[in-house]
Order: structure tokens, then C-alpha cells, then sequence
């Protein structure tokens, strides 16, 4: 009996550790501070250090309100107060401790707080997949595929037939050879729901570290959030300068700036991957821009074209602009103008902002807002 109430001491506690975690990831993303990656499929929280519950012995006679003379309605005093700046402390402070969470369950924190609207993925593709599926029973088959609770009730069938059922006495209920049924399995097709997605970069001079270091944090927020919906996710990195290149996501993050700019380079060589390797009809299909905005005016019409191709093959198609210039960012603001008289379909593309840190959770909501429409 003692150790049924410890396991479920422990258990109350592994909840309150839960609870806390989901609490502070949630603080994490309303205060918008960055993850703090920890291999492929964690992340780290920091939450509160929690003690172990456990009882204290000695004299309490301090006084004071909650264990001493009070009335109610008595003011109680402020609490520790942070020290001034330059002086040393002398009051305790919370202390915290980093907690792996998993990706998935972040993911889906963040979707709640931020109301993102789910994928949907287009089912009228005819890629689909094989999958053995334990549908049938046989009278035959292997001891590891017996169906125990169809043999159980078999055997109690045929005894309570023969009329020597006792339900004070069921020692004669065992499963004879007859009473065995053997699970069976079938080859079904479901659909193979995949998607397929381009994050594209400008790597001219202009595109400092400090930007694609704004690039590559919403790149992960928004793989994961598309990967959330997918059983198949194919990613792809392409950069460009005045050329455009497909390369592998370390170097996508980590390309030295240089040369000068060609936005569509980058939209051509994506077109032609799709052609090659996505039809439309059977791949989901993303794409997300990121630049600074410049670009020259002949190449910007260029985009607007290649723009309109895409927009009949993809789910969502999101321009970014990161820490533009206004004197010499029009790219953004040209593809909003293509929009509003209509050219551009915004029902699949949208732009966003990125200026610093604190618009990386506002620009996914900015990306998905064609899909919550």
C-alpha cells in the first residue's frame, strides 16, 4: 500500500514538472526568446528548479502572517527586492535548470499561442504507398498472430453450448484447437501525403551575418511547423547571388556574402527543380524567400512573372524581407503591389518584415495568413 502511494506521489510530481515545462515554453514564445537547440529532436527549456517534496522537522516559532498573529486583511510586507546595480545581493532568487522538451510537442505549444492555422495537404496526387494492415481472421496461422480475445471467447462459446459452463468454477474454459483464430493481413494503398519545400536566400554583399542569422531561425520554425503536417518532407536550399545554386543546408546557413543580385535566379532554378522532380498534382509544395530587397528593376519584373507561374503549382509562396534598406528594398513592396491589383494571387503569396528577433514569430503568423483566410 506504501509503495502505491509513493508511485503516485512520484507521478503527481512528474505532472507538476510537465506542467511547469509547458508553462515556460510558453513564456518562451510570448516573450519571443530564441530556442535553444539540443540535437535533432529536443529542445531546451529552462524552468524553475522543483525540490522533491519533503518534510521538514523543528520549532516554527517566528511568528508572522501564515504562522503567527495576523487578522485578516493585514498588509504583508514586499517581498525580496533585487539588489541595486553594483552592490552585492543578500536576498535568494529563483533559480532555474535546462529541460530537454521535444520538438513536436514545442511545435505544438507555439501553434496554440500563436492561433497558426494547420496545412492542409492536397489529396488528388496518385503517388501512393503500401501498407500491410491486420484486418482479417483465419483458422490458421502462426502462434505470435493468435487473436486471443476471439480464441477466449470461442472456447467460453463452446463450453457454455455443451451446458457445462460454472460461473463458480470456469477451470474447464481453455481453448481448444477448434476455438483458435489467427489474425490475417492485407496490402493496402494510402495516399502519400508529402511536401516539398524551398527556402531560397540572397547571398549578395549586401546580406550580412546578422541577417541570415534572422534566416535561419524562422527557416526552423517553419520546417518544423510544415513537417508537423507531412509524412514526407523533402527540404531545399537554394542561394543566389547573380547566379543561383542548389546547395546542402550547411553551407545555405553559412555562405560567405558576396557579388551582386539577381532575385530571379533564385525563382528560375526553383521552377526547374519543381518540373524535374515535383508535378504539382502530387507533391505539396512551399516556397520562402528571404533578402534583403534589392534587386534591380528589370530582374523585379522578371520575378513577378516567375511569380505568377509558381503560384499555380505551390500551397504558399512567402517573401521576406530582413533588415531592408527603404532607400533601396522595393522587392517586397512590389510583389504587396501585384497583390492588390490582383496579379499575384493572395490567396498563396505573402510578405513579411524581419527586422530583429522580435518579428520572427510575427512573420510566420505573416507567411500562413493565406492559408487561415
Amino acid at each position: 500500500m506504501s509503495g502505491r502511494r509513493v508511485r503516485e506521489d512520484h507521478g503527481e510530481f512528474r505532472d507538476l514538472i510537465k506542467n511547469k515545462v509547458k508553462s515556460r515554453v510558453k513564456d518562451h514564445i510570448r516573450s519571443g526568446k530564441k530556442v535553444k537547440r539540443y540535437g535533432k529532436d529536443m529542445i531546451v527549456v529552462d524552468i524553475p528548479v522543483i525540490d522533491l517534496p519533503s518534510f521538514r522537522h523543528g520549532d516554527n516559532k517566528e511568528g508572522g502572517i501564515g504562522n503567527g498573529p495576523a487578522d485578516v486583511g493585514d498588509e504583508v510586507g514586499d517581498g525580496p527586492q533585487t539588489p541595486e546595480q553594483g552592490q552585492p545581493g543578500d536576498q535568494q532568487s529563483e533559480h532555474t535548470m535546462g529541460v530537454g522538451v521535444n520538438v513536436a510537442d514545442f511545435i505544438d505549444v507555439l501553434g496554440e499561442e500563436l492561433e497558426l492555422p494547420n496545412l492542409v495537404p492536397k489529396l488528388r496526387g496518385d503517388i501512393t504507398n503500401e501498407k500491410v494492415k491486420y484486418t482479417g481472421l483465419s483458422r490458421v496461422g502462426n502462434n505470435c498472430l493468435l487473436h486471443k480475445k476471439k480464441t477466449l471467447k470461442n472456447a467460453m462459446k463452446r463450453v457454455i453450448s455443451t451446458g457445462e459452463f460454472n460461473p463458480e468454477d470456469i477451470s474447464n474454459v481453455f481453448p481448444i484447437m477448434q476455438d483458435r483464430v489467427y489474425k490475417t493481413w492485407n496490402v493496402v494503398e494510402s495516399p502519400d501525403i508529402s511536401a516539398a519545400v524551398f527556402f531560397l536566400q540572397d547571398i549578395s554583399y549586401s546580406m550580412d551575418s546578422r541577417k541570415r542569422d534572422l534566416v535561419r531561425e524562422l527557416c526552423w520554425y517553419l520546417e518544423q511547423w510544415i513537417r508537423k503536417f507531412y509524412k514526407h518532407v523533402d527540404i531545399k536550399h537554394i542561394v543566389h547571388d547573380v547566379v543561383a545554386q542548389e546547395v546542402d543546408q550547411e553551407k545555405f546557413y553559412n555562405f560567405t556574402a558576396g557579388g551582386g543580385t539577381k532575385i530571379s535566379s533564385a525563382f528560375e532554378l526553383t521552377s526547374d527543380i519543381i518540373d524535374c522532380s515535383y508535378p504539382a498534382e502530387d507533391w505539396n509544395m512551399y516556397i520562402f524567400y528571404f533578402s534583403d530587397g534589392e534587386n534591380w528593376p528589370a530582374d523585379t519584373k522578371r520575378c513577378v512573372s516567375l511569380l505568377e507561374e509558381l503560384q499555380r503549382k505551390c500551397n504558399l509562396i512567402g517573401v521576406g524581407e530582413v533588415k531592408g534598406d527603404k532607400r533601396w528594398s522595393d522587392f517586397a513592396l512590389t510583389v504587396e503591389e501585384q497583390i492588390d491589383n490582383k496579379v499575384l494571387d493572395q490567396g498563396v503569396i505573402t510578405t513579411s518584415s524581419i527586422d530583429s528577433h522580435d518579428d520572427v514569430l510575427r512573420a510566420i503568423q505573416d507567411f500562413l495568413q493565406p492559408i487561415s483566410r
